[in-house]
């Protein structure tokens, strides 16, 4: 999946001459390369009811800004960006106006688009684009079990290696060495301490480490929970024992 970038923009209507129409050309300039690399989508009020998008043409003496309008078609056709929206998203009197717009740098990136009833008085264009998250596919990974490892063959296997290394010869490199070392706990490990093969269930590309940090202490603290639940009930447990116990020992049964 390409990455994808989303820009929100408002232009104001006071801007008579375009100006934040120019520093939006200039942030998509910095843009370089990705323009055409990645998945870009543009979208914000622009107060530019002026322009027909089936043409890009300019209706003059409209009483809305034509020098923005003239820098918002150049910087259209410049980044060679696509207009989706093609209904009105502010109804005024008599006057239904194009004010809200979509860009994306791609034709087929907007699957579906409808403008709906806003909760002010522009009404509200929702899109569904057309990619999905990409899930990254973690291999599984071991997990030794050491509380159930075999410590007696496990010193034994130590033990023997020990004599083992200390009568070949000396004269081995570091490396040579290390490797013989590591390589040998490895087998020994192999055989002797049983494994897990486990996966993450957190393998979504917007899970973060900072995410399976609070993940982690949700999971603490359940357990805490649990055990502090397994106290009390075992509490209770012991008063009641006691409890029957007496009332038992002070019963008058009859012989």
């Amino acid at each position: 999946m390409k990455p994808i970038i989303i820009c929100t923009f408002y232009r104001a209507p006071h801007d008579s001459q375009g100006t934040q129409i120019e520093e939006l050309d200039l942030s998509l300039s910095k843009l370089g390369n990705k323009i055409n690399t990645h998945n870009v989508i543009i979208t914000g009020d622009f107060n530019l009811p002026n322009i027909n998008w089936e043409n890009h043409h300019v209706t003059p003496n409209s009483g809305y800004s034509t020098a923005a309008a003239n820098k918002l078609i150049s910087l259209v056709e410049e980044h060679g960006l696509i207009q989706h929206v093609n209904e009105p998203t502010r109804k005024q009197g008599n006057a239904n106006n194009i004010l809200d717009l979509v860009f994306t740098n791609k034709p087929g990136l907007i699957k579906k688009l409808n403008v709906v009833d806003g909760i002010a008085d522009h009404n509200t264009i929702i899109i569904d684009v057309n990619i999905s998250p990409k899930r990254k596919h973690r291999p599984k990974r071991k997990n030794f079990i050491r509380n159930k490892a075999d410590h007696l063959n496990i010193q034994k296997s130590l033990d023997d290696f020990t004599h083992e290394y200390f009568s070949l010869n000396q004269n081995m490199t570091v490396n040579d060495k290390w490797n013989l070392v590591s390589t040998k706990i490895i087998n020994i490990m192999k055989h002797y301490v049983p494994v897990r093969l486990t996966t993450s269930r957190y393998n979504l590309p917007w899970f973060n480490k900072d995410l399976k940090k609070c993940a982690k202490e949700r999971n603490d603290y359940i357990r805490k929970q649990k055990y502090l639940e397994i106290q009390k009930t075992g509490k209770s447990f012991v008063t009641s024992g006691k409890t029957c116990t007496n009332t038992f020992v002070l019963l008058d049964c009859p012989i």
